[in-house]
């Protein structure tokens, strides 16, 4: 059966790793407890848990190919609010299941840029009306236009297990990734458990018209027919809906349901803004637009759209970014305000000195003094030595006198997440 092309390709293990599609393929990287699962939960104290991963080894590019590509900065969230996974997706973050993943660019194959549209301002292209044709055609004249998202035929959810998405999944995963080890606890790990805790609106929108009471993890269940024919999984963040991953039912390929997913999802943005008094929330963002790989750069198509720069956090216009990734195709800055401070790579040879979103060299001396002054993590000192299991909680100056490794992995958080998120949250080794 054939397989929506890649420039429809909705999904995000493939955002997700470098190495492979298979969600049980951060297993190795992530050790997990079913007692960390938050799936919209809520927590009490309404404070993030992250734990801490480091620099995760290298392995094949899935974009390029590259034999030890890119490598990445990773934490688990064992548990983690909508508004901290804001603050982090804006900061080039991303997850997968409970992993949060950070590329270090400083000699990366391939360069992951966080892209988001502008989904109140967002235009149907021409092809995107034939696509719409064509599926109220295939399916029936009832079906709904592009900013109703009440349709019967496309239910939001929150984001569980079934057998019927199951179903789904493992004919996707086979047919279009050729994955032959799909299991239903990998799906679940990945697809269906979220570290998100559930955030209720102040206003909830009509039951009837828009399901969902809350922030959180979500899927978008897609019937043709009365069968499922897709999943989107989406988490609805007080400024976005972001994109996780979709698959969809082989024999539905020929709808190109990608596309006709993303669109929906950009018409939920306008519904939520609209019905659930959430004025910041905006941004349909899509994962990482990655130049090097055809495949991926179909994000691109839905203007307005901007790509995150790495070195302001700002969001810049996708039309000057595509300009300077013209001239630096390896990696690139984008804010014109800090031209002179830009970090770029022209050649996959050359080696960043400073890794921008990572590096500790991004703050002074005395920036790191401080750094590690405010932040505390939690450590097993027992294990470290040997000894019995104790927890406590250190500063990020006394880790300097555990190892030199820790201090550097304290100030690289806290330079990727961000002094806020660095010293309000539960951080543990």
């Amino acid at each position: 059966m054939s397989a929506v092309p890649s420039d429809t390709e909705h999904s995000y293990l493939d955002d997700a790793s470098s190495s492979t599609s298979s969600a049980s393929s951060y297993d190795s990287d992530c050790s997990y407890d079913e007692s960390d699962s938050q799936v919209m939960a809520v927590n009490e104290n309404k404070q993030s848990h992250l734990r801490l991963l480091g620099m995760q080894s290298r392995s094949t590019c899935g974009y390029c190919g590259t034999v030890d590509g890119s490598r990445f900065l990773a934490m688990r969230a064992i548990r983690l609010t909508c508004d901290d996974y804001q603050t982090l997706i804006d900061r080039g973050w991303r997850r997968a299941g409970s992993l949060l993943y950070l590329t270090d660019h400083s000699d990366a194959c391939c360069a992951y840029y966080t892209i988001r549209c502008h989904a109140l301002g967002h235009v149907l292209s021409t092809s995107d009306k034939k696509l719409l044709r064509r599926i109220r055609r295939h399916l029936s004249p009832a079906v709904t236009t592009y900013n109703d998202v009440s349709d019967p035929l496309v239910r939001l959810e929150p984001a569980s297990f079934s057998e019927e998405k199951f179903g789904v999944f493992e004919k996707y995963q086979v047919a279009v990734h050729d994955d032959q080890e799909v299991s239903r606890q990998g799906f679940r790990r990945f697809l269906c458990d979220s570290p998100l805790l559930f955030q209720p609106l102040a206003q909830a929108a009509d039951q009837d018209v828009l399901p969902m009471s809350g922030l959180g993890s979500y899927h978008q269940c897609y019937y043709v027919g009365g069968r499922l024919a897709a999943v989107g999984v989406l988490d609805i963040l007080p400024s976005c809906v972001s994109s996780v991953y979709l698959f969809y039912d082989p024999e539905f390929s020929h709808l190109s349901l990608g596309t006709f997913s993303a669109l929906r999802e950009i018409a939920l943005v306008r519904q939520l803004h609209q019905q659930c008094s959430l004025p910041n929330l905006q941004y349909y963002y899509m994962g990482y637009y990655i130049p090097s790989c055809p495949k991926m750069t179909y994000k691109g198509r839905w203007r307005p759209a901007d790509l995150l720069d790495l070195y302001t956090f700002k969001w810049i216009p996708i039309d000057r970014c595509l300009e300077r990734i013209a001239r630096y195709p390896v990696f690139c800055t984008f804010d014109p305000d800090v031209d002179k401070l830009a970090i770029t790579r022209d050649r996959k040879d050359q080696v960043l000195d400073v890794v921008p979103a990572i590096s500790p060299e991004l703050l002074t001396p005395e920036q790191q003094r401080r750094a590690l002054e405010q932040m505390e993590v939690l450590v097993d000192i027992g294990g470290l030595f040997g000894a019995p299991r104790r927890i406590a909680s250190v500063s990020g100056s006394q880790l300097t006198l555990i190892s030199d490794e820790l201090e550097e992995l304290a100030l690289q958080t806290y330079v990727s997440v961000g002094d806020q998120l660095a010293t309000h949250v539960t951080l543990s080794l």
